[in-house]
């Protein structure tokens, strides 16, 4: 069991420090750095050319008659995850009330 550790405050700023001790708890800043990251630029232009790509590919394929079955798709789908929430809103909301009226019902019937 470590009692040093037991006899310090866990909340001040030596203790969160870790186990430096007291002549080596100099801050130690890095220079802020301007250079660029070559390799996160290289990702992000392969990400764009693999997107234009494929909006190019997709635009080859596509006819007037598959964008109108896609969206009726997509309008079916979207119209289901309304009714879905409004009915599960609704349920929770009138649970809600049964439960209050019940409470009320008991009120009544005591008072």
């Amino acid at each position: 069991m470590n009692t040093q550790a037991m006899n310090h405050d866990p909340h001040s700023p030596v203790f969160i420090r870790g186990k430096t001790t007291p002549d080596k708890q100099t801050k130690e800043q890095a220079p802020p750095s301007r250079s660029i990251d070559w390799r996160r630029l290289i990702e992000l232009a392969l990400l764009l050319v693999l997107v234009v790509a494929a909006l190019y590919l997709v635009s080859r394929l596509v006819t007037p008659q598959l964008v109108t079955i896609v969206g009726i798709i997509m309008g079916f789908l979207l119209l289901r995850f309304v009714v879905r929430t409004v009915l599960r809103v609704t349920f929770t909301i009138l649970g809600f009330l049964f439960w209050l009226a019940i409470c009320v019902a008991i009120l009544i019937c005591i008072l």
